[in-house]
């Protein structure tokens, strides 16, 4: 049964009929991770362009949406937007983005795993090293 509210988001459309982040949202509705790696087919079929663009392209939509959701989730804890502007450009957001693109790690995941860096870069004002901190 789908929800009336998603249904408002695309009355009528099909993937192939829009552009942007609507078209790959609607690709994405309801998709299991294994389709997560698939899903560059149809974002190629969708813009018509080729697959290694197709596959840029969803991982900058991962990227975008996992930029929001850790925005938001800083905000939430009292971090000013300048502030998360400043510390975020020291995260791979990127690999994140690929990695959820890929099917091997869920956007959520990507968001936790980013929030605790971030954290560690605001806390200690350096990123810890594990490498660093065990030859020391």
């Amino acid at each position: 049964m789908q929800n009336s509210n998603n249904s408002n988001n695309y009355p009528n459309a099909e993937p192939s009929k829009l552009r942007g982040k609507l078209a790959i949202d609607m690709t994405h509705r309801s998709i299991s991770r294994d389709d997560e790696r698939r899903i560059n087919i149809k974002i190629s079929n969708i813009y018509g362009v080729e697959l290694e663009e197709a596959k840029e392209i969803h991982i900058n939509y991962h990227a975008d949406r996992i930029f929001s959701f850790l925005l938001d989730r800083t905000k939430k804890q009292g971090m000013t937007e300048h502030i998360f502007v400043d510390l975020v450009k020291d995260l791979d957001l990127q690999e994140h983005a690929y990695r959820v693109s890929t099917g091997e790690l869920i956007e959520m995941a990507a968001v936790d795993l980013l929030y605790k860096e971030l954290c560690c870069v605001k806390n200690d004002g350096n990123r810890e090293d594990r490498y660093i901190n065990f030859y020391g």
